[in-house]
């Protein structure tokens, strides 16, 4: 079993990777993962270029897309069957997600349209905010409804809606152990849920 973290910040090694490779720690570390054996991948887009979906309608043929960029090479692990869970994390961008995460998540509707393959996979979002309360929990829910239209299955951190982290913490966002928390705990549910799921 394998959940996959994305990175849907424009911008590499910063507080967005930061939140969710501290999630998919605590995936790894849990004990429902150590005892299913569940492994953790993160994709980063940063470096990709991942296009917004331009409606061809190639993937009503199948699991293709007719863009040839940074997505293509994502669409295999998306697809693969091992599968269990995806976690977004995105940065909060006008009071929501970038248009880097729309973007893949626009293009996920490659998957919708060959048999719901994301259907009863685990969702969960991590958003990183500008200001402690800036869009976080907004952002969150909107990422959220996308994967509602996949028929996945949301998963929160056990208290909220997922993770909700300052960037701008005044002690930098490795400091911001409210929001590590958040993250850490969302990995925490989602390794239990998995185990659950895949008993």
């Amino acid at each position: 079993m394998k959940i996959i973290g994305v990175a849907a910040s424009p911008r590499q090694n910063k507080s967005t990777r930061f939140l969710l490779e501290q999630c998919l720690d605590a995936v790894k570390n849990s004990t429902e993962a150590a005892e299913k054996g569940i492994e953790v991948e993160l994709i980063d887009l940063a470096p990709l270029e991942v296009n917004g979906c331009i409606a061809c309608d190639a993937c009503k043929k199948g699991v293709l897309c007719s863009q040839k960029d940074g997505f293509q090479s994502i669409i295999p692990k998306l697809a693969d069957p091992e599968l269990v869970g995806i976690i977004m994390a995105t940065p909060v961008y006008m009071g929501c997600m970038t248009s880097r995460a729309k973007a893949f998540i626009d293009r996920t509707v490659i998957f919708r349209r060959n048999g719901f393959m994301l259907k009863n996979k685990l969702g969960g979002v991590i958003a990183v905010g500008g200001s402690r309360n800036g869009g976080q929990e907004l952002t969150v829910q909107a990422v959220h409804a996308a994967m509602m239209i996949h028929d996945m299955i949301i998963v929160g951190d056990g208290d909220h809606f997922g993770g909700a982290a300052w960037a701008n913490h005044p002690d930098g966002y490795e400091a911001d152990a409210t929001g590590i928390a958040t993250a850490r705990n969302l990995g925490i549910r989602m390794g239990e849920v998995a185990a659950t799921l895949r008993g």
